[in-house]
């Protein structure tokens, strides 16, 4: 299993906005595309919030080569309306991690 976290960091002037645009529109069409599942959102902790808001998002993908396909086929348009949206005043980056069994 692989979680696939994205790292936003969100300018406070449009927080509330992006965080908006992330339940109504990206989650809903990422879940809809089928590859990707159980969406996390959550708020990280930083000494410097007056410059903006930290957030993780992520979700979970079976392997790899889902992700890829995913990425081809949804992420990239999704990461260009983003980017037509929101401009640098949202910037954000992604890490694969791979669930270890305990």
């Amino acid at each position: 299993m692989i979680i696939f976290n994205t790292t936003y960091h969100a300018d406070n002037a449009r927080k509330d906005e992006f965080i908006g645009w992330l339940k109504e529109s990206y989650i809903p069409t990422v879940l809809e595309h089928g590859l990707l599942q159980e969406p996390q959102l959550t708020r990280i902790f930083a000494d410097n919030e007056e410059e903006g808001t930290s957030l993780s998002l992520q979700f979970k993908s079976p392997d790899t080569q889902a992700l890829e396909r995913w990425h081809e086929e949804c992420g990239e348009a999704l990461l260009a309306e983003m980017q037509k949206r929101f401009g640098d005043q949202v910037l954000g980056f992604s890490t694969l991690l791979e669930v270890i069994d305990l």
